[in-house]
């Protein structure tokens, strides 16, 4: 399909379309805890290793590193969400300097915990508390912000061409998080546990998954990625897993297998993710959520495939034909990976970038099913709404539902 998408024509979408959230209602937040990430000493498989909690850029008053908080919701003691946020990705000096400084430009991610889409007590969706349709809002719930530009994995500081680095250390906040979680619990593990992440959280949650049932082995555990289907391409994968980000020592070796994605190649990378989870965790839920022509995904598909020329990052003629690949691709691996018992995908229609922070939750439906059923099934051991559910068998995938769609409304990720 060669066809310019309606609404896109020549010009550049939003800035910032890539992580840009518009907040909904505040919550009262006295339910929530800010807890300040200390530098530590932790075990990661199965050796001493020091973390540095932090944000991608330093201090502009004083050129220092920023530090990095993450939040905590008190709720059923048996019941834990750890939630890992998304906000971009960058892992060059056009991604991580220049899309940030350049007027006009698409920022690739979001360096500052500060941000308003950090902060769960304005988010609705699974952080809606008061929803009664939300069959988690009692759970006690980790958040956490993202600032990193890593997917939550990596443990590199790198140069860029400028004076100072560029602290790709979101591994480091999460180790920070799970060991203030584990003196929380002090031994008495969560009889269920929910980790779940949007946007390159979704990333964070698969690849972290391990390491949180390394500390909690006897929890129940159930993972959704929500808007991070993992169709990338292969100088995605060098310049920026391995490279950048270095996450290869911060994967769980306790999962089979999932060590030596970093040397496959893009075609194979996220089925083998899943299907090492999967296989090793056997009694274990995992599933992914995404719109079947997710406008984000589809535009950071196009960032790696052109790093450097940010004019076109949101063009709309070079986006148009990356659609129908996108939309096959991730159709593809989701039915492989179907072939597991404890693996169901949802595939939503439309161009919506993620659903877990917005009240989308409630009114979006594949087969008859909402995005919350599916979910609350998910970890309610139920079997007949937690299926696998693909729009495209009703009719959302073809070229006329591409055309009709309202990308400028898709360019947002709605909160209310």
């Amino acid at each position: 399909m060669n066809k310019v998408l309606p609404h896109f024509n020549k010009t550049i979408l939003l800035a910032a379309a890539a992580i840009t959230i518009t907040a909904g209602s505040v919550h009262a937040d006295s339910t929530w805890q800010r807890i300040d990430a200390a530098p530590g000493t932790t075990l990661v498989n199965g050796a001493l290793r020091e973390y540095t909690p932090g944000c991608a850029l330093p201090n502009p008053d004083d050129g220092t590193p920023n530090d990095y908080s993450f939040y905590f919701k008190p709720g059923k003691e048996d019941k834990l969400i750890v939630y890992f946020n998304g906000g971009g990705a960058c892992w060059n000096a056009t991604t991580c300097l220049t899309s940030l400084r350049t007027p006009g430009a698409t920022p690739a991610y979001v360096p500052s915990d500060e941000a308003a889409h950090n902060d769960p007590t304005r988010q609705q969706g699974i952080f809606d508390l008061a929803n009664n349709d939300n069959d988690h809002a009692d759970w006690s719930m980790l958040y956490l912000p993202y600032c990193t530009g890593d997917i939550h994995v990596g443990s590199n500081d790198a140069f860029y061409g400028a004076p100072f680095p560029v602290r790709h250390r979101g591994f480091d906040n999460f180790l920070a998080a799970r060991d203030w979680l584990t003196e929380h619990y002090k031994g008495d593990a969560p009889d269920k546990i929910l980790v779940a992440g949007s946007s390159a959280g979704a990333y964070g949650a698969a690849l972290n998954y391990g390491h949180i049932k390394d500390v909690f082995p006897e929890s129940k555990g159930y993972l959704i990625a929500d808007g991070g289907s993992g169709v990338v391409n292969d100088s995605f994968l060098q310049t920026a897993i391995t490279d950048s980000w270095a996450i290869g020592p911060n994967l769980p070796t306790s999962v089979p297998n999932l060590a030596g994605i970093v040397h496959l190649d893009a075609s194979t990378f996220t089925p083998a993710v899943y299907s090492a989870l999967t296989s090793h965790y056997e009694k274990d839920r995992f599933s992914q959520y995404t719109t079947v022509f997710d406008l984000i995904q589809v535009m950071f598909l196009n960032i790696m495939n052109h790093p450097n020329d940010w004019q076109n990052w949101a063009n709309g003629e070079v986006l148009g034909p990356l659609f129908p690949y996108w939309a096959g691709t991730m159709m593809h691996y989701s039915h492989t990976l179907a072939n597991a018992d404890n693996y169901r995908f949802f595939i939503a229609p439309g161009c919506k970038h993620t659903i877990l922070r917005s009240n989308d939750i409630h009114i979006t439906q594949t087969g008859g099913t909402s995005a919350v059923q599916w979910i609350n099934s998910l970890s309610q051991g139920k079997k007949d709404t937690w299926q696998n559910l693909n729009c495209a068998y009703e009719g959302c995938a073809s070229e006329q539902a591409l055309l009709s769609l309202d990308f400028k409304a898709c360019a947002m990720i709605p909160q209310n």
